[in-house]
């Protein structure tokens, strides 16, 4: 089997993978909870860090009586999976925000275009990755996407005429605990009651409702900077982070090319990755413990105050969207071996057409015929921008 066929098989998968993982970030378990976006992402990386291990595992059993299989061990790990971490836990972290605040179906074709287009940046201007076409060809194809994306986020965000009134009805304004501001009121507890029903009805499946948050981050300012309290949807902060996810996520693979040689070969820097995204992920939640001390001016309350981890309603959920994910990441990784970085994990976002198929039937999110064509349209030419990209790479 030769590399190209190797590297799309990757691919494919990577896309069935990435494209099904959020999922569970939008089932009833985690809406019922309104599970905390680190509390989710450290599920994956657990998750993560357990599937590499038992892959290495049982590498390191094949190793013993193949050549064809390397030993990995501790000597093997490279640093450099730590700058893939570092990128990936937030990111990450953004991703489960914008999924549960503003859909499954926009955020993941957001993010998807997104890691193309920067993904093209680093492939042919930064890798010097040829194109047969040359610059202007590949001007072309990321004029396509963005054409597409710009589809994407319009007939996600509309909302037919019939269902105004409906959607008027859940136009509350709530307001959700920051890091900024953790006082309560009674006021504030009912208003968070609230904001958990109306939750209940954009996030459930087959509720017939559309995704779209109408209530508002009411985040308040330190005194010592402003009185003044920044009011902002949480649907346009969710499509702010499927962006920012997608601006890291796009970069997370790039240490690979700079790590040894003996670090990456077969499922060795899967591993690496594994291991690093653990110890990111406790340096995160140690951040967290210390802003949450800051402001209540106590190391024990400043714990008490951290998100739960909800581990009857989320372990299954959660690592589930790991393994899902721990999938895509491993398929990703020798596609981008076996394609180059442009053309690999290009390929691996045509994910958007399958979370779009999930948004759409399963969620609901996008309500209307005439949106539902519009997006299927929209993610049809994103593909094709991504398919004339992978016939325009060259070897």
């Amino acid at each position: 089997m030769n590399d190209e066929l190797i590297g799309l098989t990757a691919s494919f998968c990577a896309a069935l993978s990435f494209g099904s993982y959020g999922v569970p970030m939008k089932g009833e378990a985690a809406t019922r909870v309104d599970v905390d976006p680190l509390v989710f992402q450290s599920y994956k990386a657990f998750t993560v860090f357990l599937t590499s291990s038992i892959l290495t595992y049982c590498n390191n059993i094949l190793a013993d009586g193949d050549g064809a299989f390397r030993n990995w061990s501790l000597s093997d790990f490279t640093p450099w999976a730590f700058l893939s971490a570092i990128l990936w836990v937030p990111s990450g972290t953004a991703g489960v925000y914008a999924v549960r605040r503003a859909g499954l179906a926009i955020s993941v074709g957001i993010w998807s275009c997104v890691i193309v287009i920067i993904s093209y940046i680093w492939g042919v201007l930064i890798f010097g990755e040829k194109q047969k076409s040359g610059a202007l060809g590949g001007v072309k194809t990321v004029s396509v996407l963005c054409i597409g994306l710009c589809g994407i986020a319009y007939f996600s965000s509309s909302e037919p005429e019939g269902k105004n009134k409906v959607n008027n009805s859940l136009n509350e304004v709530v307001d959700e605990a920051t890091p900024l501001s953790s006082k309560k009121s009674g006021d504030d507890a009912t208003i968070e009651g609230e904001d958990q029903e109306s939750l209940d009805l954009e996030s459930f499946p087959h509720c017939g409702i559309s995704p779209h948050s109408h209530q508002t981050l009411h985040l308040h300012l330190p005194p010592l900077i402003s009185k003044k309290t920044i009011h902002i949807p949480k649907y346009h902060l969710g499509l702010f982070f499927a962006f920012l996810n997608g601006l890291l996520a796009a970069t997370i693979m790039i240490p690979l090319h700079y790590a040894p040689p003996h670090s990456t070969q077969g499922i060795g820097y899967s591993m690496s990755f594994g291991i690093a995204a653990m110890i990111v992920v406790i340096f995160a939640w140690l951040l967290r413990w210390m802003v949450c001390a800051v402001q209540c001016r106590s190391v024990n309350e400043g714990y008490q105050s951290l998100p739960s981890f909800h581990l009857k309603d989320m372990l299954r959920p959660g690592m589930l969207a790991g393994l899902l994910y721990s999938i895509g990441n491993s398929s990703g990784i020798v596609s981008i071996q076996k394609l180059g970085n442009f053309m690999g994990y290009s390929l691996n976002q045509s994910s958007m057409i399958v979370s779009g198929l999930w948004g759409i039937f399963y969620y609901k999110e996008i309500p209307g015929v005439k949106n539902i064509l519009g997006f299927i349209l929209s993610s049809v030419i994103v593909f094709v921008g991504i398919i004339l990209m992978s016939r325009d790479h060259q070897a």
